[in-house]
């Protein structure tokens, strides 16, 4: 049985593998790799689904997955309260769709059944497998939670994102066609580290994982996320795309006791926590590593620690040289190697408890260490430049409210409420994928580098429409010794996208938002003082078939945006640079957003 559970993973990432080498083989990999996901659902599902029921007469449902209530509000990260216990049979009790195939129902026996037996160890493919685990399952009275119900219940092992076995095929994506209304292809304008997404480039995620459970009830999977840029041939005319892989890893969740979850993983994964959705951030905990991880979960609260590692292919972390090769020729020596070290501890505790028809609140509290090796770097001259060792310290928390929406009544307010607050120094003042742009005389930058981030979000469902809010302040002081650096200072951005219901699936609304720098330096440009700002209002029409929460895809949108920008803001562009007469920047376009099983990376 082990061994059969081990081929499952062999097997899984073997049909990734073989895909993945066939789509860089080709050359026009952007249409091999967009098949991806077909071809590995047309592969994987007969195998993993219609085997598994073949011989046991079993009539196959819809595999979509269950239907959001109406002005739901999803926040990845962020915990919802369980509902209430299925009650007994004689109740009636209302049904969840199920992405489990469905048995056609037998008649009543009259006489004693027959007990089902034990699980063996006997080995047999995946479909016996799966139907010896569904047997056990029944046998032991195992219940598999809904997806927005919390581990920690007394017959179920572990129930991440609602315990889905078998293959599973998710996306999130979003697209764009526009114009600046000036025969150019528009673009974003921001004075600040993250703006306002309104206007904001393609990208593409695609998930694949395969769920499976084992005798010991633990729930393992394998995770694999592939990410495209906005690189789209009809746009550009390349028959290329940018592509990477920010998901891989395996994910094993159990039951340590009665009590306690217990969830490890290995890999490559995005580790992050809740998000302010309209500036495309994630203020408190935001981590892009290649490590490992674990978390204990009770009813009421969890940690989490995990510790991994990056190193960027730049000089500053990586770097090869040209050198005579004794032998013959030349060769390719190694001259700097430096990873990035990255150790973090997070916990989370629910305050308060209002179940599925009151507020629910939470705290949580986040840390970080960065490190980073010494080494020595070779000058485009010639000579060589020693690299000291540098570390960072980031700390912070999060206080947060929700009201679950009423399944009775699908009109009623629901919403929640973030507050973040964050501090950074050294190397954690600067982004985990990016190299520092300045240092101090030491060439470090612990002790001098720090930011200082607070964050709020909140969003509101009604029978009459929708609304998102979200504001941010940041204070950067960077490494160097320059006390009037324009690098330096406080900034401040908030935005409003108020929605107003039209027909049951149609909205109309604006996006409106404010931003603004105050530098301690003069502008480089136009060498004198000023606070960039940009001002932008964006009507629009909202067409949202899934409901009418402010999180429901997927969404198509007709937008015009108008951005004005400052003389500060324009001055940030070179005069020779067509855009620094551009007081006024506009926007026309329609723009589609999805998401649905999507791996969000929260833990």
């Amino acid at each position: 049985m082990v061994r059969s559970y081990g081929r499952r993973i062999t097997w899984f990432v073997g049909t990734i593998y073989a895909q993945v080498s066939t789509m860089l083989r080709v050359s026009v990999s952007s249409s091999v790799t967009l098949a991806l996901g077909v071809s590995l659902v047309a592969t994987v599902a007969p195998m993993a689904v219609g085997e598994a029921v073949a011989d046991r007469g079993v009539t196959v449902g819809p595999t979509t997955s269950p239907a959001l209530p109406p002005q739901t509000v999803i926040v990845p990260g962020t915990p919802v309260p369980a509902t209430p216990s299925v009650p007994a049979p004689t109740d009636p009790a209302p049904t969840e769709p199920s992405t489990e195939p469905v048995a056609t129902p037998a008649p009543v026996a009259t006489e004693p059944t027959t007990p089902v037996p034990p699980v063996t160890d006997k080995q047999g493919d995946l479909a016996e497998d799966l139907r010896a685990v569904d047997a056990a399952d029944k046998h032991t009275n195992l219940t598999w939670k809904r997806p927005h119900e919390p581990c920690g219940s007394a017959n179920t092992a572990a129930c991440p994102h609602g315990g889905f076995r078998g293959f599973r095929f998710g996306s999130y994506g979003r697209v764009a066609a526009a114009t600046d209304l000036r025969g150019g292809t528009p673009e974003s304008v921001n004075v600040v580290s993250r703006g306002p997404r309104i206007v904001e480039p393609s990208y593409l995620e695609l998930d694949l994982s395969y769920g499976f459970v084992t005798k010991q009830h633990q729930f393992i999977r394998p995770i694999i996320t592939l990410a495209f840029n906005e690189a789209l041939f009809h746009d550009n005319g390349e028959f290329k795309t940018n592509s990477a892989i920010r998901n891989l890893y395996l994910d094993a969740w159990g039951k340590l006791t009665q009590d306690y979850n217990y969830n490890v993983w290995v890999g490559s994964r995005m580790y992050r926590g809740d998000d302010v959705y309209l500036f495309v951030d994630w203020p408190l905990d935001n981590q892009n590593t290649v490590g490992a991880g674990a978390k204990l979960q009770a009813s009421r609260w969890s940690v989490a620690s995990h510790v991994g590692a990056n190193r960027l292919l730049t000089p500053f972390q990586f770097q090869q040289i040209d050198v005579a090769n004794p032998s013959q020729g030349a060769t390719t020596a190694l001259q700097l190697n430096r990873q990035r070290m990255v150790a973090s501890l997070t916990a989370e505790a629910k305050l308060l408890d209002g179940g599925a028809q009151g507020w629910s609140a939470k705290a949580k509290v986040h840390g970080e260490f960065a490190s980073l090796g010494a080494g020595t770097r070779r000058r485009d001259d010639g000579t060589t430049e020693e690299l000291p060792s540098d570390s960072g310290v980031r700390v912070g928390a999060q206080v947060g409210a929700w009201l679950p929406a009423s399944e009775s009544d699908p009109a009623a307010f629901n919403g929640f409420a973030n507050l973040f607050m964050r501090y950074s120094s050294g190397l954690s003042a600067y982004d985990d994928l990016a190299t520092p742009n300045s240092f101090g005389p030491d060439l470090r930058t612990a002790g001098r580098a720090s930011e200082i981030t607070l964050g709020f979000a909140t969003a509101a469902n009604t029978g009459f429409g929708n609304a998102m809010l979200a504001a941010k302040a940041r204070r950067f002081v960077d490494a160097d010794v320059n006390g009037s650096d324009p690098d330096d200072g406080w900034e401040y951005a908030i935005n409003a996208r108020p929605l107003v219901k039209v027909t049951t699936s149609l909205f109309a609304g604006a996006d409106l938002s404010y931003q603004v720098r105050f530098p301690r330096g003069i502008n480089p440009v136009s060498q004198v003082a000023s606070d960039p700002a940009v001002t932008q209002i964006a009507p629009m029409l909202v067409f949202a078939p899934m409901g009418g929460g402010a999180f429901d895809r997927p969404q198509i949108r007709l937008v015009y945006r108008a951005a004005h920008l400052n003389q500060g803001a324009l001055d940030l562009y070179v005069p020779d640079d067509i855009r620094h007469n551009n007081s006024w920047v506009h926007y026309l376009g329609v723009q589609a957003e999805w998401w649905f099983n999507a791996s969000t990376g929260s833990y």
